[in-house]
């Protein structure tokens, strides 16, 4: 596929790392493409899928634990000392 002159000339008009940086645009603006074709971006899953998607990969389970860690004052002085020997 021929490139028209302009392209051609900014692109000779480039330093290497910038003409890196239209190769990497220019495969995305490809990979988009292919993704719209198949439906597959983001903007395409209403928001009830995604939230079914996110609770059923138990990312989140944590946040439902009953118990917390509990730590008493004594035990972050007796973590901090140790701490603060071993820094030393």
């Amino acid at each position: 596929m021929p490139v028209s002159k302009k392209l051609s000339q900014l692109l000779d008009n480039m330093a290497p790392q910038e003409r890196a940086e239209v190769e990497i645009f220019a495969a995305f603006v490809i990979a988009r493409r292919e993704l719209k074709t198949i439906s597959v971006l983001t903007d395409e899953i209403s928001t009830q899928e995604l939230m079914q998607l996110v609770m059923e990969s138990g990312s989140f389970d944590w946040l439902d634990v009953s118990c917390e860690d509990v730590y008493s004052v004594r035990m972050v002085r007796q973590s901090n000392g140790s701490a603060n020997r071993k820094a030393r």
